[in-house]
């Protein structure tokens, strides 16, 4: 009887480094799967800043015209305030339509006109990691939660300054028949501040004046810091996104 072995050859056996360029093949198809998508997420979100960008430097430049005009507004009703002190301090005791000339341009109130829409978004989206640059999210943190809402706030204290004081002066001392509100000016050729004396003429001067200097401390102190800013973030998003 014949017995008949098995050769056991080695083409039917697979080498250690046969299975080891298996793994490197597959690892390097997952990882460069894994490099494709986040340089497409890493895109994304650039394009993402980018655009947030333009829409944050649209909003900023609608502020910046809105404080162009409103400083120099200001600053013009704050030279007549100086006019009206003027008068009423001045020796020589001014006519009822002296001062009416005087006081009725300085019978005003004022809003602050901000745009916060993409700062909110961004902020509520969580959209403000995209940024990268620390200085640029600092200075816009700056603007909007603390130099913008302090304007805000002391415009609102201004409005109701002028309903507590200035509303029940004008309908305690002046005639509506005399006086055209919209034109800041005088309809008729004579008019009368009603019960006039030394002591309504004290208190005219003290709510109007009082009023008057906080519209200036508003401006310098708190305004024109804010406009400062503001100018140097729209600088600062051009220049890093290269924005025109």
């Amino acid at each position: 009887m014949e017995v008949h072995a098995h050769a056991h050859t080695a083409s039917g056996r697979k080498k250690w480094t046969h299975y080891f360029w298996e793994f490197l093949m597959l690892f390097l198809a997952v990882f460069c799967g894994f490099l494709a998508e986040y340089q497409l997420e890493h895109k994304i979100e650039k394009d993402r800043e980018k655009k947030f960008a333009r829409q944050m430097l649209a909003d900023l430049r609608e502020d910046s015209l809105f404080f162009s005009k409103f400083i120099p507004l200001v600053n013009t009703r704050l030279q007549k305030h100086q006019q009206f002190y003027d008068l009423m301090t001045n020796s020589l005791k001014p006519s009822d339509k002296e001062i009416l000339n005087k006081c009725l341009p300085l019978i005003y109130t004022y809003d602050i006109l901000a745009t916060t829409a993409t700062y909110n978004q961004m902020k509520a989206s969580g959209g403000l990691r995209y940024i990268q640059d620390q200085e640029m999210t600092s200075a816009l943190q700056q603007y909007y939660e603390v130099l913008l809402p302090r304007v805000v706030k002391t415009s609102e204290m201004g409005i109701n300054y002028y309903e507590k004081n200035i509303i029940p002066l004008i309908l305690k001392y002046f005639r509506v028949q005399d006086i055209d509100y919209i034109g800041d000016s005088i309809k008729v050729n004579s008019p009368v501040i009603m019960t006039r004396t030394i002591q309504t003429d004290q208190e005219l001067l003290n709510i109007i004046e009082s009023y008057g200097n906080l519209q200036m401390i508003i401006q310098e102190r708190l305004i024109i810091p804010c406009n400062k800013k503001l100018n140097e973030l729209i600088v600062l998003i051009k220049k890093e996104y290269n924005l025109k």
